[in-house]
Parts: structure tokens; C-alpha cells; sequence
């Protein structure tokens, strides 16, 4: 019993964003060498005028305007769309229109090659040449648009000679050496755009490689901030029933034993409180959601706040924990409190954890210096542990 396996929704979409890229990199190509092909035309034609003793090639080149405007125009619209991810389905019109602005465009070559001098049929092939050269390395992404911009420029440079041949009574073989050129450059244009196509290759496959982690990465940080929200608000809810039951028991402690020990438990509460915050701003830091609050603040009352958080901690690995504040503190300042308590309290905690034996200073000052009713203060966090690297 054989089994097919049917596309999914993901294989659609994949084949509708390669599309959508190689349309797109035709469109691009199109429309950024629009003026290269009117400028180059315009001067062959002047070039032909010369040779032809006339001004049809003037005539065909104000002709050809229109053409590469509204080639510009198509193909224009084409990126658009494939921009929005929302590429035509059918190409028809299009690929029906670059076939008709190369045969036009190729009308420069036959009046050239009809010309009375060995010089217009130079000229004729170089022409056709560069014409090849511009639509293989334009329209390659895109096989079909390629070979509508392709075949009636290789039909001149193979019917040119043939039909010279042919009317000449078939009996001058020199006829056909611009065509043997002509299978000689295609091999040689064949291989190179081989290359060309390995290389459109090679990007897209790494485009996709790169689109793929970078989806994997917006995945994996989406999961870890949904973890992070949801660790956090489950741990907020028994954490202020703690901190409530502390206060209640503050209130209603008889000796200052049990005052004591009440306090140590709304200290653990309010480094919870401040691990939690930390956390939450993590996660805000990395999605590019932090803001800084301004706002009138106590420094010294910030700072004893988060020394008293401390001092079970510090009580229970018997270390010293000494607050000197400056007397010209001023009283109020403006600071984001909130990040400066959680500079502090990681500061703190690290000092805390890390020293064996002595004790943790915790010092604020005011620098002199600062002007305009502007003060820098200095908080400054020594201890005598094992200190942190510069690193």
C-alpha cells in the first residue's frame, strides 16, 4: 500500500515566500536598471544613426521610452506586492509583455544588421549581446519571465545570420560565424548563469536559515518572558499574604523578641519583593519595554530601607552591617527610586553573601562640584569578602 503525504499549511507558506523572493528579486532587478537599458539604447541608436545615415533610430528609441517606462510601471508593482508577501498568482500578462519589449528592443539589431556595412552587423551582435547579458542576469530568478526576455533576442542572434545565409544561396559559409559566435556565447552565458542560479540558491537556503532561527529565537524569548509572567504572579499572590500576616503580627507582638523575629520575616518578604521586581525587569530590559520613573525621593530613607533588609542575613553569618549618610544629604532629590533600590540591593546582597568573616559599610555621600541645584551622590558599597571582578 502506498501512502502520499499530503502538503501542510507550513510547506504552502514556504512555497509562497520563495516565490514571493524570487518575484521580488526579478522586480528589483527590473526596475533598478530601467534607466541603464533607456541610456545604453539611447546611445547605440545614436551610434546606428550614424551608420544607417538616418534618424529611424532616433524614431525607434523615442519608441522605446514608453516600453521601458511601462516595463518599469509592471514590474514596479510586482515588488510591491511580493513586498506584502501577497505575489500574483499569474504571470501571464507579465511574461507576454517582456517578450514584446525584447522583440521591440531587437528591432535595433535587424535595422542594423540591414544596414550596407560590416559595421552595423558589429554593432547588430554587440547589441544583442549586452541584451542577453541584461535580461539572464535581471529575469533569472524567475524561469519563465527569463526565457520571454530571452527568446527573441537569441532568435535575432541565430535568425540574423541564417536568413544572411539563407538569401545569400547558401554557399557562403562566413555568413554563419556570428552564429557559431552565438552558440559559443550561450554556452559559455549558460554556464555563468548556472553559477548565478547556485548562488540565488545559496542565499535564499541561508535567508531561510536565518529567517528560521530568528523565528526559534522570538519563540524561545516569548516562552521564557510567558515563564517569567506567570512565576511571577504566582508567587506574588502568597508573598503579600505573607508580608499582610507579618504586619498583622507586628501589630499584635507583646515583647520585643517577637517584634524581632517579625521584623526578620518582613525583611525576607521585601527581598522577595525585590528578586521578583528584578526579574519582571529583566524581561522588560530584553523586550525593550523598561522606562525610568522620576520621581521627589529620600535618598537616606531609600538607602536605610535596603539595609534593613539585610540585617538578618548579615546578623545570621555574624557580620557587621554599618550605614554612614552623609549630614549634607539633601532630603529630597529627583532618582528612580525603584532602579536605584535594585542597584543597591544587588550590590548588598553579593557583599552579604560573598563575606566570611568582618562586616559590609554602606556609605552615601555628595560629590562636590555639581552646579544648577544639581547634587551627585555617591553610594558606595565595601565589604571585606573575596570583592567582585572587573569583569
Amino acid at each position: 500500500m502506498v501512502t502520499t503525504q499530503q502538503p501542510t499549511a507550513s510547506d504552502a507558506m514556504t512555497r509562497a515566500s520563495k516565490r514571493a523572493r524570487a518575484l521580488a528579486s526579478v522586480g528589483q532587478s527590473r526596475v533598478a536598471n530601467s534607466w541603464l537599458r533607456l541610456g545604453a539604447s539611447g546611445i547605440t541608436a545614436l551610434v546606428a544613426t550614424s551608420i544607417l545615415g538616418g534618424a529611424l533610430p532616433i524614431a525607434w528609441w523615442v519608441g522605446l521610452i514608453p516600453v521601458i517606462m511601462v516595463d518599469r510601471a509592471l514590474y514596479a508593482g510586482l515588488l510591491a506586492r511580493c513586498r506584502r508577501h501577497d505575489p500574483p498568482e499569474s504571470l501571464a500578462g507579465l511574461i507576454a509583455w517582456t517578450a514584446f519589449g525584447s522583440a521591440y528592443a531587437n528591432l535595433l539589431a535587424v535595422m542594423l544588421w540591414c544596414a550596407p556595412y560590416v559595421h552595423g552587423e558589429t554593432l547588430a551582435m554587440m547589441y544583442i549581446f549586452a541584451g542577453l547579458a541584461n535580461a539572464a542576469t535581471s529575469l533569472r530568478s524567475w524561469p519563465s519571465l527569463a526565457s520571454a526576455g530571452l527568446a527573441p533576442t537569441i532568435a535575432c542572434m541565430l535568425g540574423l545570420p541564417l536568413t544572411d545565409f539563407a538569401l545569400g544561396g547558401a554557399q557562403n559559409s562566413l555568413d554563419l560565424v556570428p552564429m557559431v559566435a552565438g552558440f559559443l556565447l550561450l554556452g559559455f552565458g549558460a554556464n555563468l548563469w548556472k553559477s548565478l542560479i547556485a548562488s540565488d540558491l545559496a542565499q535564499l537556503r541561508a535567508e531561510e536559515a536565518a529567517d528560521r532561527e530568528h523565528r526559534a529565537a522570538a519563540a524561545a524569548a516569548a516562552a521564557k518572558s510567558d515563564m517569567v509572567q506567570r512565576m511571577n504572579d504566582e508567587l506574588r499572590t502568597p508573598m503579600a499574604a505573607l508580608v499582610g500576616a507579618a504586619e498583622h503580627l507586628r501589630r499584635s507582638a507583646m515583647t520585643a523578641e517577637a517584634r524581632a523575629h517579625v521584623s526578620t520575616l518582613t525583611q525576607a518578604g521585601d527581598v522577595l519583593k525585590l528578586v521578583l521586581d528584578d526579574l519582571s525587569d529583566l524581561d522588560r530590559l530584553q523586550n525593550g519595554q523598561l522606562r525610568i520613573e522620576v520621581k521627589q525621593t529620600d535618598p537616606r530613607e531609600l538607602l536605610r530601607g535596603v539595609v534593613s533588609a539585610f540585617n538578618a542575613a548579615a546578623q545570621d553569618k555574624h557580620l557587621e552591617l554599618f550605614l554612614d549618610i552623609a549630614p549634607e544629604t539633601p532630603a529630597l532629590v529627583e532618582i528612580d527610586p525603584l532602579r536605584v533600590r535594585q542597584v543597591l540591593f544587588n550590590l548588598l546582597a553579593n557583599a552579604v553573601r560573598y563575606t566570611t568573616h568582618g562586616g559590609v559599610r554602606v556609605r552615601l555621600a555628595v560629590q562636590a562640584g555639581a552646579a544648577g541645584g544639581r547634587a551627585r551622590l555617591v553610594f558606595v558599597v565595601a565589604d571585606t569578602g573575596a570583592g567582585m571582578s572587573r569583569s
